[in-house]
């Protein structure tokens, strides 16, 4: 088993860069925000709002290595002189009502000031018309709460060798206080089931985290199963699409912690075969997961109830 501290709460930021900084972000916010539960959030300790000139914010750097949604908006960062940085304080029971709510909080904010937004968890800048939108009210993982990032060159095996293949990461789940997933040494020419498979992971495991906070509220620590099942079919609870006919592919995966665990170091799991797979692991990416997880590159959303 894995045991996962439950913090009280999770500092979850989201970076309004801009040029026009507004006097005060909070009514500007209130002018604009559309969710009841926004609203009633503005003004209190579980979501502070602070100006500061982009150099001094501390997410300068973070926003220049980040992911953008089109890659050619980038030079927009150079041209904003200021950072105003929403940061929820949420309990993790409180998700995703509560992480929603900040986000839009965080759009409000872009909209008054025509400002981008940085993700500070996923470490994306979302979609430049980002802050002319509304929450969706049904939430689902795909609305840019979720990032996967790929590495080339393997891992370092501590001997100062590398293995072969490449590496995935996800960026994310911290702010629902889950550890992140990662896979090595995937071949290159399995990295989309790869990452169908992080994605249909990171689902399963979102969905019985909150199913479990509900049922202990309060606890501080949660023992996870080494073992878990990815379903094929959980690509479409990713997208909140309706399901299409596929492959009702199923598979095993062992969960294993992965870095260094300590208060400074945020906690990754690793994502590989089950520990009685016999084969190599690259046999698993190739005739396991390969055959089981369709890639969905996207899909469209369902009419929300």
């Amino acid at each position: 088993m894995i045991d996962l501290d439950i913090p009280e709460t999770v500092a979850t930021p989201f970076v309004v860069a801009t040029d026009q900084p507004p006097h005060d972000p909070v009514t500007a916010a209130r002018a604009r925000v559309r969710q009841p539960l926004a609203a009633d959030l503005l003004g209190t300790p579980l979501v502070q709002i602070s100006t500061l000139p982009a150099g001094d914010s501390g997410y300068a750097e973070l926003m220049e290595g980040a992911a953008w949604a089109r890659p050619a908006d980038r030079p927009l960062l150079h041209k904003f002189t200021h950072h105003v940085v929403v940061m929820g304080h949420i309990p993790p029971v409180s998700q995703p009502g509560h992480g929603q709510a900040t986000r839009a909080i965080a759009r409000a904010v872009a909209e008054a000031c025509e400002g981008v937004i940085y993700d500070a968890w996923s470490h994306q800048v979302l979609p430049h018309d980002f802050r002319h939108g509304a929450e969706h009210p049904e939430f689902c993982l795909a609305d840019d709460w979720l990032a996967t990032f790929i590495t080339g060159g393997g891992h370092d095996d501590g001997t100062g060798a590398r293995d072969g293949g490449l590496s995935l990461a996800t960026a994310g789940l911290h702010r629902f206080a889950l550890p992140e997933l990662e896979a090595r040494a995937v071949p290159l020419s399995n990295v989309f089931a790869a990452v169908t498979l992080l994605r249909c992971l990171s689902v399963v495991l979102l969905s019985e985290h909150w199913d479990w906070l509900a049922c202990n509220p309060g606890a501080r620590t949660r023992r996870l199963a080494r073992r878990a099942r990815v379903e094929s079919r959980d690509v479409w609870r990713y997208w909140a699409a309706a399901p299409r006919p596929t492959a009702d592919g199923r598979v095993q995966v062992q969960l294993d912690e992965s870095g260094e665990i300590g208060p400074r170091t945020l906690p990754y799991l690793s994502v590989g075969p089950p520990d009685d797979f016999a084969s190599p692991a690259s046999e698993w990416w190739n005739d396991v997961v390969d055959l089981a997880m369709p890639y969905v590159p996207q899909a469209p959303r369902r009419t929300a109830a």
